[in-house]
């Protein structure tokens, strides 16, 4: 089997990355550690489960990139475009910034 290109490597690797900080933002969120949040606990576990399922959803991704399967690649392209869209909806901080960069990112590669 041949070796993929260092931009593929790349990719999953940011993608990766991606998923490891919406599943950090998960637990940050399930945890309560998001003094700005003040609305009632209810919604609190709605983004943190919304944010750990976004996380499975970039592994899932990758795991089936590296297998070259052309679905995932439609796929990714959904998700990393609607990450960046996303993180751009509402007030743009430097978490915000940070996510759309290392989603757009992936997407050029």
């Amino acid at each position: 089997m041949d070796t993929p290109p260092k931009t593929v490597l790349i990719t999953l690797f940011l993608i990766l990355l991606i998923a490891a900080f919406w599943l950090v933002f998960a637990l940050i969120a399930a945890f309560g550690g998001i003094s700005a949040f003040t609305a009632p606990e209810i919604f609190r576990w709605v983004m943190a489960t919304l944010a750990l399922g976004c996380s499975a959803a970039l592994v899932i991704t990758a795991f089936f990139l590296k297998k070259r399967n052309r679905l995932a690649f439609y796929f990714g392209l959904v998700l990393l475009t609607g990450i960046a869209v996303l993180s751009i909806a509402d007030q743009v901080g430097w978490l915000d910034i940070f996510s759309l960069v290392i989603s757009l990112v992936p997407l050029v590669l």
